[in-house]
């Protein structure tokens, strides 16, 4: 049986893993089939292993370590880090919405459309010279004349100061389509708390999610089927189903499997502990095997965990 991620397990949010060094792992560190003790990390601070879970094999340690760059969390105090040894954050996929072609006609989109209410996320992309990494800010509100408030932004890395005048662009998922816009910032207050007064939202454009709306990941899932155990590496996924590319196959089209991993939606690392199903195997090039896995058991709770995740992945790689 597969080693299910600990519900009680929590890794640090976002913003702690930014403040924390990382320490790099050498393959000697992971101890084989027994429970690690502390979580694995990428190098970027997204989680790959919770504290707990178990690395069953030689081979699918190797194959950890060919995937992604293994750390964990320093230990203050015992651990000899310093500041360069936090990785930067990694720099995001570009927006692939192309121009409209010229002459085209547009939509026309205002606020009201963004559906937008307090407490509600937005994506921040900085502008250019400022550093190509993505915020997180939080809506307050909007005035009448439809000017935003919001958070101060907060990022893996420190969170960039916005100045007044910055133009800055957003996106924000409606509840069933990801709006992106461009604001201009109006000014940056301190009292009573730090919060952005923004311009009222520009250009705003829309982009229509199909219901089964797929994006790229790189997650490490625990597979079982019977009593064996294999380490996959999840290269896409959907609220109803996944890609999972191994090095050996995992069965054959119509073979039941165990999955468990982890999906960070907002500051809150979601075990997913689910069967599913193989609906196709391809073998490629290098000896790999892609499984195409549709997840038709899954529970509530994690069906809508998988939906934000998606929707937030659009949103951070700027999908709109």
């Amino acid at each position: 049986m597969v080693n299910i991620p600990s519900q009680t397990s929590a890794t640090p949010p976002p913003a702690t893993l930014a403040a924390l060094p990382l320490v790099p792992l050498a393959p000697d560190d992971i101890p084989l089939g027994e429970a690690l003790p502390w979580a694995i990390v990428d190098r970027n601070g997204e989680p790959l292993l919770a504290e707990g879970d178990i690395v069953p094999t030689p081979a699918g340690r190797d194959w950890l370590f060919t995937s992604f760059a293994p750390h964990r969390i320093a230990n203050l105090g015992e651990d000899d880090t310093t500041p360069s040894d936090v990785a930067p954050p990694l720099a995001p996929s570009p927006d692939p919405a192309a121009p409209a072609a010229l002459g085209a006609t547009q939509p026309q989109y205002a606020l009201t459309d963004l559906n937008l209410h307090p407490g509600d996320w937005l994506q921040i992309q900085l502008p250019p010279g400022a550093g190509s990494q993505r915020l997180r800010t939080r809506v307050i509100g909007y005035a009448p004349n439809q000017m935003l408030f919001v958070t101060a932004p907060t990022g893996r890395a420190a969170p960039h100061a916005l100045q007044a005048s910055e133009r800055l662009e957003l996106w924000t998922f409606s509840g069933e389509d990801i709006y992106h816009f461009v604001c201009t910032v109006e000014r940056v207050k301190r009292l009573p708390f730090d919060y952005v007064v923004l311009s009222a939202p520009a250009q705003i454009r829309r982009k229509v999610l199909r219901r089964s709306q797929r994006v790229s990941a790189r997650l490490v899932v625990s597979v079982s089927a019977g009593e064996a155990r294999h380490l996959a590496l999840l290269q896409d996924v959907s609220a109803e189903g996944v890609s999972l590319l191994a090095d050996t196959p995992l069965g054959a089209p119509g073979d039941s499997l165990h999955l468990a991993f982890r999906v960070r939606v907002g500051d809150i690392d979601m075990p997913i502990d689910t069967a599913g199903t193989i609906r196709s195997v391809q073998q490629g090039d290098d000896g790999s095997h892609l499984h195409g896995i549709e997840l038709s058991a899954l529970d509530p709770s994690h069906y809508v965990a998988l939906k934000c995740y998606v929707y937030e992945r659009l949103l951070a790689l700027g999908g709109a």
